[in-house]
């Protein structure tokens, strides 16, 4: 893989030895390093504001002093963009959670495999350089709006999810790191507007996979197949404004009673039946329905430059 410009690589070892074998593969690659034997000094050339811009950080885990995971601590409230990557002598499952849970982009185990590590760095660098360029790119939008209408037997909810998030990172409505939590968001609206709207289905119909009763499951097949049903639409309105991300998602369904939706607890959670729109409202910034209750309106604010 050929980068535009050399990628600038901060690596953490106190390791010697690794700390030169990783540097100079990563120079033979056409990278520039900065290599350091612990995590202090590390963090204070990341925090000074002129050049070189790092492409990402890569740092051991094991070290005297500042360790690895106080390595990406720092790193991602420095830049929480900043992709990170983690080496280990330790192949311990609960490293490798929490360096994911941290922020890790990546972790690999010593002895290392050169060539994996360095195909990683330029794949993370790459995706680094394309966000960053995506966010400059943005930074002079005003407003967008985005329209999307399906008949229930098209929809995608997926795909559809994949669009609705696709530019929150760069515009600063959400981090990687939660990312896949609003999209969940976006996926039980959409699910509850085809389902529960269009498709007019009641949850408590939903069966005991196990013992193999799933009258909800039939019921959703035969009304997909149905035309009264099918042809009717799920429309999805986005308007992004530098504050304010929304997403307003209608169907042709005959709605909801309102007043069983306010009145709705944080209990829903824990049930079959309401928890989906209990936890679109622990992620959006603000939820709101029309009178008819088959419109729902998710608001995120922006909470990062």
């Amino acid at each position: 893989m050929v980068l535009a410009a050399s990628p600038h690589v901060l690596i953490i070892d106190d390791d010697v030895a690794v700390l030169n074998m990783v540097g100079d593969a990563l120079v033979q690659h056409g990278m520039q390093i900065h290599p350091f034997s612990e995590g202090t000094e590390a963090m204070a050339l990341l925090e000074q504001t002129e050049e070189p811009l790092m492409d990402l950080v890569l740092s051991d885990i094991n070290m005297e002093g500042m360790d690895g995971f106080e390595v990406i601590h720092r790193v991602k409230a420095i830049n929480p963009k900043l992709p990170v990557i983690l080496m280990t002598g330790q192949g311990s499952l609960d490293y490798a959670i929490r360096a994911m849970r941290l922020g890790a982009s990546n972790l690999f185990q010593k002895p290392l495999s050169i060539r994996e590590l360095v195909n990683s760095v330029f794949h993370l660098v790459g995706e680094h350089r394309e966000m960053r360029m995506a966010e400059a790119g943005l930074r002079g939008l005003v407003k967008e709006i985005r329209q999307f209408s399906f008949r229930s037997d098209e929809l995608d909810i997926p795909s559809l999810v994949m669009h609705l998030t696709d530019r929150m990172v760069p515009l600063g409505f959400a981090r990687p790191s939660n990312l896949d939590v609003i999209a969940m968001a976006y996926h039980e609206a959409l699910v509850n507007a085809l389902e529960h709207g269009n498709l007019d289905m009641d949850s408590s119909l939903k069966g005991d996979f196990i013992i193999g009763q799933d009258t909800y499951a039939a019921l959703l097949h035969n009304r997909l197949e149905d035309p009264a049903f099918a042809s009717r639409r799920v429309n999805v309105l986005v308007s992004t404004t530098p504050e304010r991300y929304e997403v307003t998602i209608t169907d042709d369904g005959p709605g909801f009673d309102l007043q069983k939706i306010t009145k709705m607890a944080d209990e829903s959670l824990t049930k079959q039946c309401g928890r989906g729109l209990a936890m679109i409202r622990m992620v959006m910034d603000e939820v709101t329905h029309n009178e008819q209750g088959n419109e729902v309106l998710l608001v995120v604010k922006k909470k990062c430059e």
